[in-house]
């Protein structure tokens, strides 16, 4: 029965506007929850399949013998596809390592002159570009042992690899999300992201 005074169907009327009102709250809430699980599963495996390319070299290698390397290594947790790569002397691009040893270092060498018998004096070189790195994987793209026949263009290239030597290498994850990082230093810590790698006016070959 009714209270005198109060319209029939009014309590009513209101309670499904407030029950319209609170499944809209509701639908939104878990719309939102739902876009930002979706936002963070997506982080989560590109987080996973995060690549981070550096660019380094040493004089010595594993065994502890004198042979300069320059090496691309994977410390993230991801492949890397390497898009380009370039390598500068003095901020000059070169095409690839015997221009290198050229112009830093001997004018006139020749990879293909005789070399020592027991062979300490090998020039090895390899190409970086469309190589596909594994997470904690070292591509080695130049090699060049101490030997007797070699010693003054050996010690100009460590000179040179140590004081004006810099790289500029592009990579992406399997996602295709790419990066690029300018090494001019220790700190590659902070690679460019970038839509799409650029393609080098002089790419470094080999």
């Amino acid at each position: 029965m009714s209270e005198p005074g109060i319209p029939k169907g009014r309590p009513r009327h209101w309670l499904e506007y407030i029950s319209t009102a609170f499944a809209v709250v509701i639908s939104l809430i878990s719309l939102w929850v739902a876009i930002e699980t979706e936002r963070a599963n997506r982080q989560m495996v590109a987080a996973s399949s995060w690549p981070m390319l550096q660019v380094g070299s040493s004089s010595v290698d594993d065994k502890g013998n004198s042979v300069i390397l320059f090496r691309v290594t994977n410390a993230g947790v991801g492949p890397a596809k390497v898009r380009s790569f370039e390598l500068f002397y003095k901020k000059k691009p070169m095409t690839g390592a015997v221009q290198l040893i050229k112009t830093c270092c001997k004018p006139d060498f020749d990879r293909s002159a005789p070399q020592e018998e027991d062979r300490k004096d090998f020039f090895i070189t390899g190409g970086v570009p469309g190589n596909v790195i594994r997470a904690g994987e070292t591509d080695t793209f130049m090699q060049m042992g101490l030997g007797t026949s070699n010693e003054a263009v050996w010690r100009a290239l460590n000179t040179a690899r140590n004081n004006d030597i810099t790289y500029r290498i592009c990579y992406c994850s399997v996602f295709d999300e790419c990066w690029l990082n300018t090494v001019k230093g220790r700190n590659q810590l902070d690679p460019a992201p970038v839509d799409k790698c650029p393609v080098p006016k002089v790419p470094y070959v080999e």
